[in-house]
Parts: structure tokens; sequence; C-alpha cells
């Protein structure tokens, strides 16, 4: 490992790290706005698709369970195939079943096809992460990879613009039958723009080679020389040295995966290809980075995808609000049209919505914390960023139970969501540190598993129980970060 870091930094950061960055940002991009996209798309299409309150948490979780479903697959075919060779099939076959996915009529087509676009979204939600770490050395690894997660925000961002333009009343609203009960409508089209940022991301990456760790792990010397080569050029404007070759030839030695053929069948294949992970030394680290996955996950994603629709209905509520808490003014009596009981439900279809400016807020905040945390790993210790941001969370979910300030009400909701997604890419950056070139994706793939678990899980409930039981279910979820925040001692931070 030292060699290739030796020669990684010889090199230097440069020209191919910062089109790497850009290209798989694109791709955490695409990942976010297929998932968390649908906390917008859905409730704008309950009319069309006549979704209850309980299809359309389904639908919300949908995105989630397609990727835990395939995540450890894909990690399998990444070590097995190659990181770019993945990227670019998966990208391929999620943006075409994600254009499909926009012409179904009924809730059930639609949510079979949300659970089959992620099946593939799963691909670039984790291989990118895996693909970007292996053209750095480990001193800038974390840092970089901070970085491509920083697209996060950007996905935040562009999510409530596309939306704004697509789903606001003061601008586009258009009805066109097509065929049968097919009718095009705004949020159709929404669903479309959402995977622009895969279909530019698939033509940079033909711009870019396959990792240079990875071929060295199968023994393509050539070509992981070749590719080495590659970068030194365009960095430095020179290729390797001699020294520098006898480097990566000895790292090769050191890290080369013999191929031999096995009889056993696949399945049987990929549970001891991921065996070494739920062993020494790995298995108490990796153990707990899935569990604290699970929590962020939970919190940022599977309570986040709802903040659309939570500021929605805010925004919606008629009346006089001061003095309310957060909770009174989403669910009491007389609230209003939206994410009522499922008689009101049924009985007023209203697909509009009020709360954009908000969702703005939300992914300006992800952008600012994502360069905060950036560059604090200058000089602050992992582990202190890491307390550091679930304690924050806890606070902010305590003060959203109790604060009337709309303002704070709101930044409560934003920061309690915030803080748990910026720390998935530090914990994921960490992770990819501390395990090995031959089993990164696959760690690094069930760890994101975990996390979209999270995620099914919190949409599900905040989607089917938050109405009933608000306050004490925001108690419960700012309780989470201070038990993950515990762990700290047991991570590879």
């Amino acid at each position: 490992m030292e060699n290739f870091d030796l020669v990684m930094e010889q090199i230097g950061f440069g020209r191919v790290h910062l089109f790497a960055t850009v290209t798989l940002g694109l791709l955490q991009m695409l990942t976010i706005q297929e998932t968390m996209g649908m906390g917008t798309i859905g409730p704008a299409a309950v009319c069309d698709l006549h979704m209850n309150q309980a299809q359309l948490a389904s639908l919300t979780a949908a995105g989630f369970m397609g990727i835990i479903c395939s995540s450890y697959f894909w990690g399998y075919i990444t070590d097995k195939k190659g990181r770019r060779w993945t990227l670019l099939r998966t990208i391929v076959l999620s943006n075409v079943c994600s254009l499909a996915s926009m012409f179904c009529i009924s809730s059930t087509g639609f949510f079979v096809m949300r659970f089959v676009t992620c099946i593939f979204v799963a691909g670039p939600s984790f291989v990118a992460a895996t693909y970007l770490s292996e053209f750095c050395s480990q001193r800038i690894l974390v840092r970089t990879i901070t970085h491509m997660y920083m697209f996060t925000g950007f996905a935040m961002i562009s999510c409530p613009a596309w939306a704004t333009l697509f789903l606001s009343q003061d601008f586009i609203q258009f009805e066109v039958e097509l065929v049968g009960d097919l009718t095009l409508r705004p949020w159709r089209v929404l669903g479309w723009i959402y995977i622009l940022p895969g279909v530019v991301a698939f033509f940079l990456l033909l711009h870019l080679p396959e990792s240079p760790k990875f071929l060295m792990m199968i023994g393509e010397t050539q070509k992981g020389l070749a590719t080495m080569e590659w970068i030194s050029k365009k960095n430095t404007g020179h290729g390797l040295t001699e020294d520098q070759i006898r480097h990566m030839i000895a790292y090769e030695d050191h890290v080369r995966v013999r191929r031999r053929k096995s009889k056993q069948n696949i399945l049987r294949s990929m549970l001891d290809d991921a065996m070494p992970l739920f062993r020494k030394p790995f298995i108490g680290y990796f153990l707990c980075v899935c569990f604290v996955m699970f929590v962020l996950g939970l919190l940022s994603n599977g309570l986040g995808i709802w903040f659309t629709a939570m500021r929605n209905r805010y925004n919606m509520r008629q009346g006089n609000t001061k003095g309310m808490t957060f909770c009174r003014v989403l669910f009491v009596p007389e609230t209003g049209p939206i994410m009522e009981t499922e008689a009101d439900f049924e009985a007023v279809c209203d697909d509009s919505f009020k709360g954009f400016n908000n969702s703005f807020v939300l992914g300006a905040v992800y952008v600012v914390l994502y360069n905060l945390s950036w560059l604090s790993l200058f000089c602050v210790h992992k582990k202190v960023m890491f307390v550091f941001s679930l304690v924050a969370a806890s606070t902010f979910g305590f003060l959203l139970i109790v604060v009337t300030d709309p303002t704070m009400q709101l930044f409560s909701l934003v920061f309690l969501l915030a803080f748990p997604g910026v720390t998935i890419g530090l914990l994921g950056g960490a992770l990819l540190r501390f395990v090995p070139t031959y089993i990164r994706a696959k760690a690094l793939c069930i760890s994101l598993m975990w996390c979209r678990c999270g995620a099914a899980v919190g949409a599900i409930l905040v989607g089917s129980n938050i109405q009933d039981h608000c306050e004490l279910f925001l108690l419960a979820i700012a309780i989470l970060p201070l038990i993950a925040a515990c762990m700290e001692g047991y991570l590879p931070l």
C-alpha cells in the first residue's frame, strides 16, 4: 500500500482528480434525485395515480428498497469486473428504467418501476465513491470523497429548482392526453429531467480509465501502468519515472488477487467473498459502521424525503400559527387538504406545492456543511467532527419539538437532516481507507445498504405514523444520533 501512496503523492492532486470528482459527483446527484426526488414527484402524482397516504409512503421507500436488494450484488460484480465497467452499465440501465417509469398509469406499476430503476441506481450510489478513492493517496482520500458527496447538496438544490419550474402553478402547467389513460403532466417531465446528471456523467466517464488499483489487483500490469502513466501526464505533464514504475510493480506483488475458477455457484461465491469483513480485524469496526449508517440513513434520507411535503403542508397552514409548535402546525384539526386522513385525502385531491423555498435552504446548508467539513479535515480529528455533528443533530431534534418560532423550526429541521447527511460521507471515506482494495466495493456497498435500510424504514414510518404520534416520533428521532455518537470509539475514524 505504501508503494501506491508514494507514487500518488509524487503525482499529486491535479486535473484527473478534479475531472473524476465532478464526474462521480454527478452520479451522486443522480442517486439523490432518483431517490429523494420522489419526495416531490410522489405527492405531485397522487391525483393521476389515485394514491392514498399508505401507497404514497410505500412509493417514497420503493427506491431505497431497490437499492437494498441489489447493493451487494453490484459490490460483488464491481470487485470481479471492475469499477468503470459496472458504472457504465448501471447508469444506462437506470436511466432507461427511470424514463419508462414516468409512463406508468397505476400506482402499482409506478411502484414496481421505481423499485426496478433503483436496483440499477444502486451501482452509481456506492461504486462512484469506491472508484474515486482508488485514484487517491491515503492523505487526500477522505477530503476528496467529502467533496464528491458535496454534490448531494447540489442535488438538494437542483431538485426543488426543477420542481419549482414544473410543479409550481405560477410557471408551467399542461395536461396532454397521449394513449388511453396516459396523460402527460409536468411531474412526468420532471422525472425525465432528474436523470440528466446521469446522462452527462455517462459521457464524461467514457474519458476516464479503469481504476489503477483494481487493474493491479487482478494482475493487469500493463493496463495498470498505462493508467498511472496517463494520470501522471495529465497531472504533471510527464510520465512515470523508473523508480515510480518499480514502486507500482512492488505494489502489484503485494495486492494481486489471483483469479481462480471455482465450481461454487454465484451465491456461494458472493457469500465467501464477503466473509473477510466478518472476521478479525474488520468485524468489530464494520458492524459498528453498518449500525451507524442505518441511523444516519433513517435521519437524513428517511425523514428527509418528506421534508418538502412537510414544509409544503406547513406553509399551506391557514389561520394564526403564532405560539404553535411544529407538530401542532402540521397536525392539529383543520390543518388543510394536504396529508389528511385517508377519507379526506381521497375526497379532495390537491397536488399543489408551496414549499420549495425551504428546500433551497436545505440544499444550501448541505453545500456549506460539506465545505466546512472539508476544511475541518485539515485541522480537526475525524472523531471530533463525527461526535460534534451527531450531538448537534440531536440538539436540533429536541429543539424542533419545543420551539415555536417559525424560523427556528425551519432551521432545526434542516440541521436535523443535514448533519447526519454530511456524516455519511465522512464515515464512508473513513471506511474506504480502512479496508483493502479486494473487498473495498463490497464493504462500502454493504454499509450503504444499511444506510438505505434506515432510509426505507424511516420513509415508511414517517409517512404512516408521524401524524398520530408526532412529538413522540421526533423525540425518538432526536435520541438516535446520541446513540450513534456513543459508537465513535468503535469506528475506523
